[in-house]
């Protein structure tokens, strides 16, 4: 059975070994769950938002040359993904438009998601679960019956997955 998976900030932190965020044992585990993904042909997304929290995070990174490899395989995912939606797609990911609809929508995700917010949760964790809600509403329509999950670590996150996955770290 083919599934959805959206990823977030915290998973792709151990996929890419990012210090100070990563360890050795969530790294493996991640890359094993992202290459079984691929090979199993999952619908795999990543929100704009996460994509600029990793950006982030890899700018903080202090030893020069680590900070330099990892940009570089960062930038070579992304470009691909933007390009030809592989290994995963980008959410969103035509043009500047749904770009704008996105933040024009944060009045309306504040209100829906006002408790989670003050909950441990950021608007880019809301942004994930709604994309993941959508995406699964939208695959029912097309009678696909696959599961959505999210790829995290974050518990509070984790508790809003429209379907449950159970993974030691994700």
């Amino acid at each position: 059975m083919s599934k959805i998976i959206l990823l977030d900030t915290s998973f792709m932190l151990e996929l890419f070994a990012v210090p100070l965020d990563s360890t050795p044992e969530r790294h493996h585990a991640a890359v094993a769950l992202f290459e079984s993904a691929i090979e199993n042909s999952y619908d795999i997304y990543c929100t704009l938002g996460v994509l600029y929290e990793i950006a982030n995070h890899i700018v903080d990174i202090k030893n020069i040359k680590v900070q330099s490899q990892i940009a570089e395989q960062f930038k070579g995912m992304v470009e691909l993904a933007w390009a030809e939606n592989i290994p995963f797609t980008v959410i969103p990911n035509s043009s500047s438009a749904e770009v704008l609809a996105q933040f024009a929508a944060l009045p309306e995700i504040c209100r829906k998601y006002n408790e989670s917010l003050r909950q441990r949760l950021s608007l880019i964790d809301c942004t994930i679960v709604e994309v993941a809600q959508k995406l699964r509403s939208n695959y029912r329509d097309r009678e696909r019956r696959w599961p959505a999950h999210i790829w995290t670590s974050h518990g509070e996150l984790k508790a809003l997955e429209p379907d449950r996955f159970d993974h030691d770290f994700f």
